[in-house]
Protein backbone atom coordinates (compact mmCIF):
# COMPACT_ATOMS: atom_id res chain seq x y z
CA UNK A 1 0.00 0.00 0.00
CA UNK A 2 1.55 3.24 -1.01
CA UNK A 3 1.84 6.23 1.85
CA UNK A 4 -1.26 7.96 -0.02
CA UNK A 5 -2.97 5.55 0.58
CA UNK A 6 -1.91 5.19 4.01
CA UNK A 7 -2.16 8.84 4.89
CA UNK A 8 -5.53 8.64 3.34
CA UNK A 9 -6.76 5.64 5.55
CA UNK A 10 -5.36 7.44 8.98
CA UNK A 11 -7.51 10.96 7.81
CA UNK A 12 -11.00 8.73 7.62
CA UNK A 13 -10.04 7.06 10.70
CA UNK A 14 -9.32 10.55 12.75
CA UNK A 15 -12.48 11.81 11.10
CA UNK A 16 -14.42 8.95 12.54
CA UNK A 17 -13.02 8.55 15.80
CA UNK A 18 -12.17 12.19 16.71
CA UNK A 19 -15.08 13.71 18.79
CA UNK A 20 -17.62 16.11 16.25
CA UNK A 21 -17.51 19.92 17.95
CA UNK A 22 -21.04 20.19 19.83
CA UNK A 23 -22.40 22.69 21.50
CA UNK A 24 -25.37 22.60 23.92
CA UNK A 25 -27.85 24.55 26.23
CA UNK A 26 -28.26 23.04 29.31
CA UNK A 27 -29.93 25.61 31.10
CA UNK A 28 -31.38 29.46 29.29
CA UNK A 29 -29.74 32.28 30.64
CA UNK A 30 -31.58 36.16 30.16
CA UNK A 31 -30.68 39.49 28.78
CA UNK A 32 -28.74 40.08 25.70
CA UNK A 33 -26.53 37.52 23.69
CA UNK A 34 -22.89 38.02 24.09
CA UNK A 35 -20.93 38.47 21.44
CA UNK A 36 -16.93 39.12 20.82
CA UNK A 37 -15.15 41.85 22.58
CA UNK A 38 -17.35 41.91 25.78
CA UNK A 39 -15.62 41.49 28.37
CA UNK A 40 -17.35 38.45 30.24
CA UNK A 41 -17.14 36.50 33.85
CA UNK A 42 -17.08 32.33 33.80
CA UNK A 43 -17.57 29.54 36.06
CA UNK A 44 -16.46 26.47 34.57
CA UNK A 45 -15.61 22.80 35.01
CA UNK A 46 -12.76 20.74 32.58
CA UNK A 47 -12.63 17.27 31.71
CA UNK A 48 -10.17 15.12 29.27
CA UNK A 49 -12.12 12.77 27.19
CA UNK A 50 -9.93 10.07 28.07
CA UNK A 51 -11.46 7.33 25.34
CA UNK A 52 -9.36 10.21 22.89
CA UNK A 53 -5.69 9.03 24.51
CA UNK A 54 -7.08 5.54 23.68
CA UNK A 55 -8.34 6.61 20.30
CA UNK A 56 -5.14 7.82 19.64
CA UNK A 57 -3.12 4.88 20.39
CA UNK A 58 -5.71 2.58 18.16
CA UNK A 59 -4.81 5.00 15.08
CA UNK A 60 -0.86 4.48 15.75
CA UNK A 61 -1.76 0.74 15.95
CA UNK A 62 -3.51 0.96 12.79
CA UNK A 63 -0.93 2.81 11.24
CA UNK A 64 1.67 0.61 12.55
CA UNK A 65 0.10 -2.46 10.38
CA UNK A 66 -0.47 -0.57 7.12
CA UNK A 67 3.33 -0.01 7.13
CA UNK A 68 3.88 -3.53 8.19
CA UNK A 69 1.86 -4.59 5.13
CA UNK A 70 3.43 -2.12 2.81
CA UNK A 71 6.55 -3.84 4.09
CA UNK A 72 5.45 -7.10 3.00
CA UNK A 73 4.38 -5.93 -0.62
CA UNK A 74 7.72 -4.91 -1.48
CA UNK A 75 8.97 -8.14 -0.13
CA UNK A 76 6.78 -10.22 -2.19
CA UNK A 77 7.58 -7.64 -5.45
CA UNK A 78 11.10 -8.67 -4.64
CA UNK A 79 10.47 -12.17 -4.66
CA UNK A 80 9.16 -12.30 -7.58
CA UNK A 81 11.64 -10.72 -9.41
CA UNK A 82 13.85 -13.56 -11.07
CA UNK A 83 17.12 -11.16 -11.49
CA UNK A 84 20.71 -12.40 -11.42
CA UNK A 85 22.79 -11.76 -8.54
CA UNK A 86 19.90 -10.07 -6.33
CA UNK A 87 19.09 -12.35 -3.18
CA UNK A 88 15.59 -12.98 -2.39
CA UNK A 89 14.12 -11.79 0.57
CA UNK A 90 12.95 -14.26 3.53
CA UNK A 91 9.94 -13.22 3.83
CA UNK A 92 9.25 -15.51 6.74
CA UNK A 93 11.67 -13.80 8.37
CA UNK A 94 10.59 -10.53 7.87
CA UNK A 95 6.90 -11.67 9.12
CA UNK A 96 8.08 -12.71 11.95
CA UNK A 97 10.43 -9.80 12.47
CA UNK A 98 7.67 -7.54 12.09
CA UNK A 99 5.23 -9.53 14.16
CA UNK A 100 7.51 -9.22 17.47
CA UNK A 101 8.41 -5.49 16.16
CA UNK A 102 3.93 -5.02 16.66
CA UNK A 103 4.24 -6.82 20.06
CA UNK A 104 7.17 -4.55 21.75
CA UNK A 105 5.28 -1.84 20.47
CA UNK A 106 2.00 -2.85 21.43
CA UNK A 107 3.42 -3.39 24.65
CA UNK A 108 4.71 -0.16 25.12
CA UNK A 109 1.90 1.71 24.13
CA UNK A 110 -0.85 -0.09 26.35
CA UNK A 111 2.05 0.29 29.63
CA UNK A 112 1.20 4.41 29.48
CA UNK A 113 -2.83 3.40 29.34
CA UNK A 114 -2.79 1.96 32.51
CA UNK A 115 -1.24 5.38 33.77
CA UNK A 116 -3.83 7.17 32.39
CA UNK A 117 -6.46 5.14 33.69
CA UNK A 118 -4.80 5.36 37.19
CA UNK A 119 -5.15 9.12 37.27
CA UNK A 120 -8.70 8.77 35.81
CA UNK A 121 -9.92 7.07 39.14
CA UNK A 122 -11.80 9.90 40.41
CA UNK A 123 -12.51 9.66 44.17
CA UNK A 124 -16.89 9.56 44.64
CA UNK A 125 -18.39 12.84 45.75
CA UNK A 126 -19.54 12.81 49.72
CA UNK A 127 -23.03 13.95 49.11
CA UNK A 128 -23.66 14.50 52.75
CA UNK A 129 -20.11 17.09 52.76
CA UNK A 130 -21.10 18.61 49.91
CA UNK A 131 -24.90 18.85 48.32
CA UNK A 132 -25.31 18.47 44.75
CA UNK A 133 -25.34 21.25 42.48
CA UNK A 134 -27.13 21.78 39.31
CA UNK A 135 -23.17 22.05 37.44
CA UNK A 136 -22.35 19.04 39.56
CA UNK A 137 -26.09 17.26 38.18
CA UNK A 138 -24.93 17.46 34.54
CA UNK A 139 -21.28 16.45 35.06
CA UNK A 140 -19.92 13.44 33.99
CA UNK A 141 -19.61 10.73 37.34
CA UNK A 142 -17.22 10.26 39.54
CA UNK A 143 -17.36 6.39 38.11
CA UNK A 144 -17.22 7.51 34.45
CA UNK A 145 -13.47 6.84 33.52
CA UNK A 146 -13.66 8.34 30.41
CA UNK A 147 -13.37 11.54 31.77
CA UNK A 148 -10.95 12.85 34.25
CA UNK A 149 -11.64 16.72 35.89
CA UNK A 150 -8.66 19.08 35.21
CA UNK A 151 -9.47 22.23 36.22
CA UNK A 152 -12.40 24.03 36.83
CA UNK A 153 -13.23 27.15 39.36
CA UNK A 154 -16.12 26.43 41.13
CA UNK A 155 -14.98 25.61 44.97
CA UNK A 156 -14.68 29.01 46.34
CA UNK A 157 -12.83 30.76 43.57
CA UNK A 158 -13.41 34.03 41.45
CA UNK A 159 -14.82 33.30 38.09
CA UNK A 160 -12.61 33.23 35.28
CA UNK A 161 -12.16 37.36 33.48
CA UNK A 162 -11.68 37.52 29.52
CA UNK A 163 -12.65 39.17 26.30
CA UNK A 164 -13.93 37.11 24.32
CA UNK A 165 -12.72 37.08 20.52
CA UNK A 166 -9.38 38.64 21.63
CA UNK A 167 -7.60 34.90 21.27
CA UNK A 168 -7.34 34.83 25.22
CA UNK A 169 -8.73 31.38 25.24
CA UNK A 170 -8.95 28.21 23.11
CA UNK A 171 -11.18 28.27 19.42
CA UNK A 172 -13.32 26.06 21.69
CA UNK A 173 -14.27 29.10 23.95
CA UNK A 174 -13.96 31.53 21.53
CA UNK A 175 -16.25 29.67 18.91
CA UNK A 176 -19.14 27.74 21.76
CA UNK A 177 -19.12 30.63 23.90
CA UNK A 178 -20.45 33.36 21.53
CA UNK A 179 -24.76 34.16 21.81
CA UNK A 180 -24.36 32.84 25.81
CA UNK A 181 -26.95 35.04 28.17
CA UNK A 182 -25.94 35.48 31.54
CA UNK A 183 -26.82 32.68 34.24
CA UNK A 184 -26.56 30.10 30.87
CA UNK A 185 -24.85 27.17 31.04
CA UNK A 186 -23.71 24.91 28.22
CA UNK A 187 -21.92 21.98 27.44
CA UNK A 188 -18.96 22.36 25.02
CA UNK A 189 -17.58 19.37 23.44
CA UNK A 190 -14.01 20.20 21.64
CA UNK A 191 -11.91 18.47 19.84
CA UNK A 192 -8.40 18.49 20.11
CA UNK A 193 -7.49 20.52 17.04
CA UNK A 194 -9.77 23.12 18.69
CA UNK A 195 -8.32 22.51 22.22
CA UNK A 196 -4.73 22.19 22.83
CA UNK A 197 -4.05 20.79 19.61
CA UNK A 198 -0.41 18.26 19.80
CA UNK A 199 0.43 20.25 23.49
CA UNK A 200 0.32 18.86 26.45
CA UNK A 201 -0.13 20.76 29.99
CA UNK A 202 -0.46 19.49 33.85
CA UNK A 203 -3.53 16.79 33.62
CA UNK A 204 -3.68 17.16 29.95
CA UNK A 205 -2.03 14.64 27.40
CA UNK A 206 -1.36 15.98 23.74
CA UNK A 207 -4.08 15.35 21.63
CA UNK A 208 -6.57 15.33 23.50
CA UNK A 209 -10.63 15.77 22.98
CA UNK A 210 -11.93 17.71 26.16
CA UNK A 211 -15.12 18.54 27.39
CA UNK A 212 -16.70 21.80 29.33
CA UNK A 213 -18.99 23.04 31.19
CA UNK A 214 -19.64 26.40 31.01
CA UNK A 215 -21.44 29.42 33.01
CA UNK A 216 -21.66 32.66 32.18
CA UNK A 217 -21.73 34.72 35.36
CA UNK A 218 -22.15 38.22 33.99
CA UNK A 219 -20.92 39.73 31.62
CA UNK A 220 -19.88 43.99 30.66
CA UNK A 221 -21.98 45.70 28.18
CA UNK A 222 -20.61 45.80 24.37
CA UNK A 223 -18.34 48.95 23.84
CA UNK A 224 -19.16 51.66 20.91
CA UNK A 225 -15.80 52.09 18.88
CA UNK A 226 -14.03 55.29 18.79
CA UNK A 227 -14.14 56.82 15.76
CA UNK A 228 -11.20 58.85 14.31
CA UNK A 229 -12.02 62.59 13.14
CA UNK A 230 -12.90 63.24 9.89
CA UNK A 231 -11.10 66.41 10.12
CA UNK A 232 -8.43 66.07 13.06
CA UNK A 233 -6.55 69.51 12.45
CA UNK A 234 -10.06 71.17 12.82
CA UNK A 235 -10.67 70.60 16.20
CA UNK A 236 -10.34 73.15 18.51
CA UNK A 237 -6.80 72.10 19.79
CA UNK A 238 -4.87 74.41 22.47
CA UNK A 239 -1.31 73.67 23.32
CA UNK A 240 -0.26 72.02 26.83
CA UNK A 241 3.30 72.08 25.76
CA UNK A 242 5.86 72.08 23.34
CA UNK A 243 5.03 68.99 21.14
CA UNK A 244 1.93 68.60 22.54
CA UNK A 245 -2.20 69.88 21.76
CA UNK A 246 -5.32 69.05 23.25
CA UNK A 247 -8.87 69.41 23.27
CA UNK A 248 -11.37 68.68 25.85
CA UNK A 249 -14.25 67.35 23.92
CA UNK A 250 -16.43 66.81 27.56
CA UNK A 251 -14.65 68.19 30.94
CA UNK A 252 -15.66 66.18 33.43
CA UNK A 253 -16.33 66.89 37.05
CA UNK A 254 -14.97 64.41 39.71
CA UNK A 255 -12.17 63.98 41.24
CA UNK A 256 -8.79 65.17 38.99
CA UNK A 257 -6.07 63.39 38.07
CA UNK A 258 -3.15 63.83 40.57
CA UNK A 259 0.59 62.71 40.89
CA UNK A 260 0.31 59.56 42.30
CA UNK A 261 -3.37 59.11 41.71
CA UNK A 262 -4.37 55.24 39.97
CA UNK A 263 -5.95 56.30 36.77
CA UNK A 264 -8.76 54.24 34.94
CA UNK A 265 -8.94 55.13 31.22
CA UNK A 266 -10.54 54.07 28.33
CA UNK A 267 -8.39 55.21 24.82
CA UNK A 268 -7.81 54.46 21.28
CA UNK A 269 -4.76 55.53 19.32
CA UNK A 270 -4.31 56.70 15.57
CA UNK A 271 -1.44 57.37 13.82
CA UNK A 272 -1.95 61.22 11.76
CA UNK A 273 -3.29 59.23 8.92
CA UNK A 274 -6.19 57.80 10.79
CA UNK A 275 -4.56 53.28 10.72
CA UNK A 276 -5.93 52.71 14.44
CA UNK A 277 -3.00 51.01 16.61
CA UNK A 278 -4.24 50.04 19.92
CA UNK A 279 -7.67 50.60 21.76
CA UNK A 280 -8.18 49.63 25.83
CA UNK A 281 -12.09 49.15 23.92
CA UNK A 282 -11.35 46.21 22.13
CA UNK A 283 -10.84 44.54 24.90
CA UNK A 284 -13.30 45.98 26.95
CA UNK A 285 -11.43 46.46 29.67
CA UNK A 286 -9.86 50.08 31.20
CA UNK A 287 -6.23 50.76 31.29
CA UNK A 288 -4.87 51.28 34.82
CA UNK A 289 -1.81 53.86 34.82
CA UNK A 290 -0.29 55.86 37.97
CA UNK A 291 0.15 59.82 37.01
CA UNK A 292 3.66 60.80 37.92
CA UNK A 293 5.35 57.28 37.68
CA UNK A 294 7.07 57.80 34.23
CA UNK A 295 5.52 54.62 33.13
CA UNK A 296 3.60 56.53 30.28
CA UNK A 297 5.05 58.40 27.20
CA UNK A 298 5.19 62.29 27.75
CA UNK A 299 2.73 63.21 26.00
CA UNK A 300 0.25 61.58 28.40
CA UNK A 301 2.22 62.43 31.37
CA UNK A 302 1.38 65.90 30.53
CA UNK A 303 -1.84 65.49 28.99
CA UNK A 304 -3.98 64.02 31.20
CA UNK A 305 -2.85 66.65 34.12
CA UNK A 306 -6.36 68.62 34.89
CA UNK A 307 -8.66 65.92 33.67
CA UNK A 308 -11.40 64.98 36.04
CA UNK A 309 -13.89 62.38 36.18
CA UNK A 310 -16.07 62.08 33.42
CA UNK A 311 -13.91 64.07 30.99
CA UNK A 312 -12.87 63.22 27.50
CA UNK A 313 -10.02 64.88 25.76
CA UNK A 314 -7.82 64.45 22.57
CA UNK A 315 -4.04 64.51 22.45
CA UNK A 316 -2.12 65.51 19.37
CA UNK A 317 1.66 64.03 20.14
CA UNK A 318 4.52 64.62 18.28
CA UNK A 319 7.28 62.45 18.15
CA UNK A 320 9.46 64.04 20.86
CA UNK A 321 6.56 63.31 23.22
CA UNK A 322 5.34 59.84 21.93
CA UNK A 323 8.11 57.34 21.10
CA UNK A 324 10.30 59.58 19.29
CA UNK A 325 13.14 57.05 17.08
CA UNK A 326 11.58 54.42 18.15
CA UNK A 327 9.02 51.97 16.01
CA UNK A 328 7.10 49.94 17.29
CA UNK A 329 4.90 47.18 15.74
CA UNK A 330 1.92 49.39 14.35
CA UNK A 331 3.33 52.60 15.66
CA UNK A 332 6.63 53.92 12.27
CA UNK A 333 9.49 55.67 14.22
CA UNK A 334 8.77 59.30 14.24
CA UNK A 335 5.43 59.24 14.38
CA UNK A 336 3.08 61.66 15.27
CA UNK A 337 -0.44 60.12 17.39
CA UNK A 338 -3.60 60.89 18.00
CA UNK A 339 -5.28 60.01 21.18
CA UNK A 340 -8.48 60.03 22.43
CA UNK A 341 -9.12 59.17 26.23
CA UNK A 342 -11.42 59.35 28.83
CA UNK A 343 -10.87 59.63 32.26
CA UNK A 344 -13.27 56.96 34.33
CA UNK A 345 -11.37 57.08 37.94
CA UNK A 346 -8.84 59.11 39.54
CA UNK A 347 -7.87 57.12 42.83
CA UNK A 348 -5.01 57.89 45.52
CA UNK A 349 -3.04 55.12 46.82
CA UNK A 350 -1.16 56.26 49.65
CA UNK A 351 1.00 52.93 49.35
CA UNK A 352 1.86 53.34 45.71
CA UNK A 353 3.01 57.01 46.62
CA UNK A 354 5.02 56.21 49.35
CA UNK A 355 7.23 53.82 47.26
CA UNK A 356 7.20 56.06 44.57
CA UNK A 357 9.80 59.08 42.97
CA UNK A 358 7.82 61.63 41.18
CA UNK A 359 9.61 64.41 38.76
CA UNK A 360 9.87 67.17 41.44
CA UNK A 361 8.90 70.98 40.84
CA UNK A 362 11.91 72.50 41.18
CA UNK A 363 10.89 76.03 41.21
CA UNK A 364 9.27 75.64 44.60
CA UNK A 365 12.54 73.71 46.10
CA UNK A 366 15.04 75.63 48.19
CA UNK A 367 18.35 74.72 46.87
CA UNK A 368 21.65 74.81 48.29
CA UNK A 369 25.24 74.56 46.11
CA UNK A 370 27.53 72.00 46.55
CA UNK A 371 30.72 71.78 45.11
CA UNK A 372 32.18 71.64 41.58
CA UNK A 373 28.14 73.65 40.41
CA UNK A 374 26.44 70.52 42.24
CA UNK A 375 22.88 71.52 43.62
CA UNK A 376 21.09 69.96 45.92
CA UNK A 377 17.69 70.02 48.00
CA UNK A 378 17.12 68.46 51.19
CA UNK A 379 13.20 67.34 50.97
CA UNK A 380 13.31 64.90 53.65
CA UNK A 381 15.14 65.37 56.95
CA UNK A 382 17.18 61.73 58.35
CA UNK A 383 19.09 60.82 61.28
CA UNK A 384 22.63 59.05 62.62
CA UNK A 385 25.92 58.74 61.30
CA UNK A 386 27.16 60.85 57.77
CA UNK A 387 28.19 58.73 54.47
CA UNK A 388 31.44 59.26 54.10
CA UNK A 389 34.59 58.18 51.80
CA UNK A 390 34.90 54.57 52.27
CA UNK A 391 31.17 53.65 53.01
CA UNK A 392 29.40 51.25 50.98
CA UNK A 393 25.99 53.88 50.79
CA UNK A 394 22.59 52.00 50.25
CA UNK A 395 20.36 54.03 48.60
CA UNK A 396 17.30 54.51 46.39
CA UNK A 397 17.10 56.60 43.49
CA UNK A 398 15.40 57.62 40.64
CA UNK A 399 16.89 60.19 37.81
CA UNK A 400 14.78 62.31 34.92
CA UNK A 401 16.14 64.67 32.17
CA UNK A 402 15.03 68.34 32.61
CA UNK A 403 12.30 67.74 30.58
CA UNK A 404 10.49 64.74 33.13
CA UNK A 405 11.84 62.12 31.28
CA UNK A 406 12.71 59.43 33.64
CA UNK A 407 15.89 57.16 32.27
CA UNK A 408 16.45 54.89 35.42
CA UNK A 409 14.88 54.18 39.15
CA UNK A 410 15.80 51.40 41.69
CA UNK A 411 12.51 51.65 42.61
CA UNK A 412 11.07 50.19 39.64
CA UNK A 413 13.08 47.03 40.22
CA UNK A 414 12.53 47.01 43.77
CA UNK A 415 16.03 47.06 44.51
CA UNK A 416 17.84 49.31 47.03
CA UNK A 417 21.52 50.36 44.43
CA UNK A 418 25.05 49.64 46.69
CA UNK A 419 28.31 51.59 46.03
CA UNK A 420 31.05 52.39 47.65
CA UNK A 421 31.73 56.23 48.37
CA UNK A 422 35.10 57.64 46.77
CA UNK A 423 35.47 54.49 44.74
CA UNK A 424 34.87 56.20 41.34
CA UNK A 425 32.15 53.30 40.64
CA UNK A 426 29.50 56.59 39.99
CA UNK A 427 29.51 59.57 38.35
CA UNK A 428 31.29 62.53 40.04
CA UNK A 429 27.68 64.19 40.59
CA UNK A 430 26.79 61.66 42.94
CA UNK A 431 30.05 60.98 45.15
CA UNK A 432 30.08 64.45 45.92
CA UNK A 433 25.69 64.74 46.49
CA UNK A 434 25.47 61.40 48.85
CA UNK A 435 28.52 62.37 51.02
CA UNK A 436 27.43 63.88 54.09
CA UNK A 437 24.11 62.67 53.70
CA UNK A 438 21.94 60.91 57.02
CA UNK A 439 20.66 57.53 56.77
CA UNK A 440 16.67 58.19 55.84
CA UNK A 441 17.53 61.47 54.26
CA UNK A 442 16.27 62.40 50.78
CA UNK A 443 18.06 64.58 48.53
CA UNK A 444 17.08 66.42 44.61
CA UNK A 445 20.28 66.99 43.42
CA UNK A 446 20.63 68.74 40.02
CA UNK A 447 23.68 67.59 38.47
CA UNK A 448 25.48 69.73 35.45
CA UNK A 449 26.90 68.27 32.43
CA UNK A 450 30.31 68.04 34.16
CA UNK A 451 29.27 65.85 37.13
CA UNK A 452 27.57 63.58 34.77
CA UNK A 453 27.65 62.04 31.61
CA UNK A 454 29.49 65.28 29.61
CA UNK A 455 29.16 65.62 26.09
CA UNK A 456 29.27 62.05 25.50
CA UNK A 457 25.74 60.87 27.01
CA UNK A 458 25.17 57.56 28.00
CA UNK A 459 22.01 55.23 26.70
CA UNK A 460 19.14 57.16 26.81
CA UNK A 461 21.08 60.35 28.34
CA UNK A 462 21.89 62.83 25.56
CA UNK A 463 25.11 64.44 25.60
CA UNK A 464 25.45 67.46 27.60
CA UNK A 465 22.62 66.97 29.37
CA UNK A 466 22.17 68.07 32.96
CA UNK A 467 20.13 65.41 34.95
CA UNK A 468 17.80 65.24 38.16
CA UNK A 469 18.05 62.87 41.03
CA UNK A 470 15.89 61.84 44.00
CA UNK A 471 18.03 60.44 46.45
CA UNK A 472 17.26 58.35 49.48
CA UNK A 473 19.95 57.40 52.15
CA UNK A 474 19.01 54.21 53.01
CA UNK A 475 22.48 54.12 55.49
CA UNK A 476 25.51 51.75 55.65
Amino acid sequence: MSKLKIFLVLLMCSACFAIPFKVETVKEGSGDPIRAGQLIRVHYKSYVYLDSVKILAEKARLADSLRIADSLRLANDFNSDQIAGVTKVDTTALLDKSAKSKKKKSKSKEEPKAAVDTVAQVPAVDSAAAPLTFVDSIAPAPTDTRFKLFSESYPGSEPLEFTLGMGLVIQGWEKGLVGMKPGEVRKLYVPYQMGYGENSLEGVPEYSDLFFIVELVSADPPMEPDVFPKNVEGLKWREAAKGLKVYDEKVGTGKPALIGSVLKTHYTGWLLSGRKFGSSKDVGKPLSVVMGAGKMIKGWEIGLDGMREGGVRWFRVSPAMGYGATAYSMIPSNSTLIFRVELISSEVDEAVVANMDFFPDTTTLTFENGPEGLRYAIIKQGEGEPAQKGNVAKVHYTGWLTNGYKFDSSRDRGQVFGFTLGAGRVIRGWELGVQGMLPGEKRILVVPPGLGYGARGAGPIPGGSTLIFAVEYMGE
